[in-house]
């Protein structure tokens, strides 16, 4: 438990000092697509993903300590079309490492992923193309302890995880004329999540943070965002799975903020029906519905945002991920032999502490 304090005191430490430095002045940031959502399934619960996010592409876009729920080897891919014509594109991959760990308990989580986002075509007399934005990144994240709370004789598990993701960024623009321009950039993102019973959870991360990025001469910095959620399950019984979320988002840089509300539906833990809202926008809110699908490992989603001020632009996403089958079993039995230590350890307190009693009450008795 004290290690668990100490190295959560830390990254809270290391995410107000990078969010001061980073808020000193408002302006300008370059590469907007890492204010994008992305994943189909977040993205029809409108981007409120900081707490919920538990998989490969939530570690890439919404916090890097979803890359410490990963159990099994993950693949994901998610194709989006975008208003104006542009498109985006992102593909990861997740699996433990179970001879490393940096806490000594759990195994360490590695992700590789890249991203691609293509901005359409100039509207001059060369109609060729705006250029493209890359991203490539590598995280690692992990489950580094549990606090075990007992609550009015009931008994339940506060899970705790972290990740920190390095990411390189390449950024093309098109010059009048002919030709193109690049910039490079390096950038991180950590974060921290705390989920109670899977019933409950909150996260907090800050992305973003790193070099400005430089075409010509004019230098402009990064998005940097901070941002903290959460979710809840009001509702789970047989054949129905019903989650609430949502997140706080601010862009340091620009000194913008913005609110997330997403819900999510599971039938039979197979067919999901998503929404969301996003607050707080430039324009006006943005609504969005999403659908997903789960078998044999598979997980197709899609996503898309209801604004009318899009016009006729087709705006979706649709991803595709497999989970790799991980034993339940072995897993099942580390929680319950768990349990009943602590069990085990509560009992001797309290027969401990009902000895004690008897003995005051009762001097001669003892004797």
């Amino acid at each position: 438990m004290k290690n668990i304090k100490k190295y959560l005191t830390s990254l809270v430490f290391t995410a107000v000092l990078a969010a001061s430095v980073y808020a000193q002045d408002a302006g300008r940031t370059a590469l907007p697509f890492l204010k994008m959502d992305m994943g189909a399934r977040y993205y029809g619960m409108a981007g409120a993903a900081t707490a919920l996010a538990d998989d490969v592409t939530g570690m890439a876009f919404y916090n890097p300590a979803a890359l410490g729920m990963v159990e099994s080897f993950q693949l994901a891919g998610t194709t989006s079309e975008a208003q104006l014509d542009m498109k985006y594109h992102h593909g990861a991959l997740a699996f433990p490492v179970g001879f490393l760990s940096i806490f000594g308990n759990n195994p360490l989580n590695i992700a590789f992923s890249g991203y691609v986002f293509d901005k359409g075509d100039t509207d001059d007399v060369y109609s060729r193309k705006i250029g493209d934005d890359w991203s490539f990144s590598f995280g690692i994240g992990e489950h580094i302890g549990t606090t075990a709370w007992e609550v009015f004789g009931t008994s339940s598990d506060l899970e705790h995880y972290i990740g920190v993701t390095g990411k390189y960024l390449r950024s093309e623009l098109a010059q009048p004329g002919e030709g193109n321009v690049k910039g490079d950039a390096f950038a991180f993102d950590a974060g921290y999540t705390a989920v109670l019973d899977r019933h409950f959870g909150v996260g907090v991360a800050i992305k973003n943070i790193g070099t400005d990025i430089k075409y010509i001469e004019e230098k402009d910095p990064l998005p940097a965002t901070l941002s903290a959620g959460l979710f809840f399950v009001p509702v789970d019984v047989e054949g129905i799975h019903w989650t609430l979320s949502g997140d706080f988002i601010s862009y340091l840089k620009e000194k913008e903020n913005r609110v997330r509300i997403g819900t999510e539906m599971y039938l039979f833990d197979m067919l999901a029906v998503r929404g969301g809202v996003k607050l707080m926008e430039e324009i006006k809110e943005e609504w969005t519905l999403g659908f997903g699908l789960k078998l044999f490992g598979f997980e197709i989603d899609a996503g898309t945002i209801l604004n009318p001020q899009l016009n006729d632009d087709k705006v979706y996403q649709i991803s595709v991920a497999y989970k790799f089958p991980v034993s339940k079993k072995d897993a099942y039995s580390e929680k319950e032999k768990e349990r009943n230590e602590y069990k085990e350890y509560k009992k001797k307190q309290q027969d401990t502490a009902f000895e004690r009693a008897q003995r005051n009450a009762n001097p001669l008795i003892y004797q």
